[in-house]
C-alpha cells in the first residue's frame, strides 16, 4: 500500500489516504471478486496517526467481515467492564458493523465523507462523477446479491409486478 495524499493543488496536503482491494475468481470462475478492501484516512502528522478506516475482509473468524475502525479515546469504554471482568479496551480496537459483505462502504463514501467532513477540499462538480461511479458500484453489488439468491430475487419482480 503507498498512501496518498488529501488535498488539492500542490500545497501541504491536509491528510493521507491508503487503499489496497485483493481479488479472486469468483466460486464460478466469472467473476472477479473483492475478497478484502481497506481505506485508511490518516492524518498529516509526524506519526500519521490513524482517524478511522474501513475493512472488509471475507470469512473473518474475529469481528464483523466488514467494518470501521476509528483512532480515538473514549474514557467511557476505557472503563467498560468486558464479559471476560477485564476493563480498558481502547476505541480503536472496536470493529462498527457497516453493511456486511455485499452492503459495504465504497471508496467513494469514504472520499464523500473527506468532502462533507470539511476534511479535503473538492474540485468544482466532484459529486457528478463520484455518484455515477458509486451507483455503478451498487449496481455490481446488486447484480451479485441477486446471482446468490435466485428465488428471492423472482418473488421480488413477482411482488413487484402484482402490485395495482
Amino acid at each position: 500500500m503507498q498512501p496518498f495524499r488529501i488535498g488539492i493543488g500542490q500545497g501541504r496536503p491536509r491528510g493521507w489516504m491508503e487503499t489496497s482491494y485483493g481479488l479472486c475468481m469468483d466460486p464460478e470462475s466469472q467473476y472477479l471478486t473483492v475478497v478484502s478492501s481497506y481505506v485508511g484516512i490518516y492524518a498529516n502528522d509526524r506519526d500519521r496517526s490513524m482517524l478511522c478506516h474501513v475493512e472488509d475482509e471475507r470469512n473473518k473468524p474475529r469481528y464483523a467481515e466488514a467494518h470501521v475502525q476509528i483512532g480515538a479515546q473514549c474514557p467511557a469504554l476505557a472503563r467498560w467492564r468486558l464479559t471476560d471482568g477485564t476493563t480498558g479496551r481502547a476505541l480503536h480496537d472496536l470493529h462498527f458493523l457497516v453493511g456486511g459483505r455485499r452492503y459495504r462502504p465504497a471508496l467513494e463514501d469514504a472520499i464523500e465523507f473527506l468532502i462533507v467532513e470539511k476534511l479535503a477540499a473538492p474540485r468544482p462538480g466532484w459529486d457528478k462523477p463520484l455518484n455515477k461511479s458509486r451507483d455503478e458500484f451498487r449496481r455490481r453489488q446488486l447484480r451479485a446479491a441477486i446471482r446468490r439468491d435466485l428465488p428471492t430475487a423472482t418473488q421480488a419482480v413477482k411482488d413487484f409486478t402484482a402490485e395495482p
